[in-house]
């Protein structure tokens, strides 16, 4: 299937904060995020090509402090233990 086609199947896209254990690299929690793409690409620098920040993004200390200040501190950050990752999921009408 072309990526055109893929587009017009996408109804909307859903973004989470994956955090990740460092040794294992387990998925350890998926936290949903209801924050704007303009406020997002505010804080998160997108990648050449990838406008929309479809693909995942390992977040620094400060990129963490100020998303994580938007979703009222429901993260208790640890770079020790863990490493979290800007992620977006794409819901489809097949």
């Amino acid at each position: 299937m072309e990526s055109k086609d893929l587009l017009s199947k996408l109804e909307k896209t859903e973004r989470t904060i994956n955090i990740y254990d460092c040794k294992t690299e387990d998925l350890v929690r998926e936290i949903d995020i209801d924050i704007s793409l303009e406020r997002l690409k505010s804080v998160v620098i997108p990648k050449e090509g990838d406008p929309q920040l479809y693909r995942g993004y390992v977040l620094d200390a400060k990129q963490l402090d100020v998303l994580n200040g938007e979703l009222g501190g429901v993260i208790k950050p640890n770079f020790n233990l863990y490493y979290y990752v800007l992620e977006c999921h794409g819901i489809y009408n097949w």
